[in-house]
């Protein structure tokens, strides 16, 4: 164990110790969440020193809509921003692929190597809705996040799915509030946070008063 972890380590114990004498619990927590953080880990951390092409798939096709430039881009800053020695291929190289060829008839390995990307992560968003009954948005989607290798002919290195991702998960604004736009917008927004979140350390308290900023977008 190396020295700084050791002193981390004594540091949390004598915390702890102390505040169990004293009867307070809360303390030795607050204490040690200070010392440690509360940083989760990434869920999938072997896109590092990859080239790396990000393709979305929603209702309306794969990267051919709004809704999936708008989640490209924002995954795109958010990886560059977070993932180290990455290489994201460019947006517009894989929609000048997906133009030239029958995105319908593509698969994600025929994109990866069209725009020689040694990974493939691919973003299927689909059933999204953005209404709860006819006065309140609220998103739901099903969403599935997967990487594939491109140089073993497409194989599958990682895979989550989100089914019927909600947000918020509770109300939500009124439909007279802001526009249909705005909040599609917003909500793809925290798709893509959450997307890109699983393959870099994220704060794990970030999401707590998430809902509360839905009125905001």
């Amino acid at each position: 164990m190396s020295q700084p972890i050791r002193h981390l380590v004594h540091l949390g114990l004598l915390v702890t110790s102390l505040a169990a004498s004293s009867g307070c619990i809360n303390f030795a927590a607050n204490m040690i969440h200070a010392i440690t953080g509360n940083m989760k880990p990434a869920d999938y951390n072997d896109l590092k020193g990859k080239r790396v092409a990000v393709v979305c798939l929603t209702d309306d096709g794969m990267g051919t809509d709004a809704s999936s430039a708008m989640l490209t881009s924002q995954i795109h800053a958010l990886l560059n921003t977070h993932v180290k020695k990455i290489d994201v291929v460019r947006q517009s190289e894989v929609e000048r692929w997906l133009d030239a060829h029958s995105s319908s008839d593509a698969d994600y390995l025929e994109v990866g190597k069209g725009v020689n990307a040694e990974r493939v992560l691919a973003i299927e968003v689909l059933n999204l809705k953005l209404k709860n009954g006819a006065t309140l948005y609220q998103g739901r989607a099903d969403i599935t996040v997967t990487v594939y290798d491109v140089s073993e002919q497409g194989k599958i290195l990682y895979r989550k799915q989100l089914p019927e991702f909600t947000f918020p998960k509770m109300g939500g604004p009124a439909v007279t509030e802001m526009s249909e736009a705005k909040f599609r917008s917003g909500y793809l927004a925290v798709v893509a946070r959450t997307v890109a979140g699983l393959f870099y350390e994220t704060d794990a308290t970030a999401d707590f008063a998430l809902d509360a900023t839905a009125s905001s977008f």
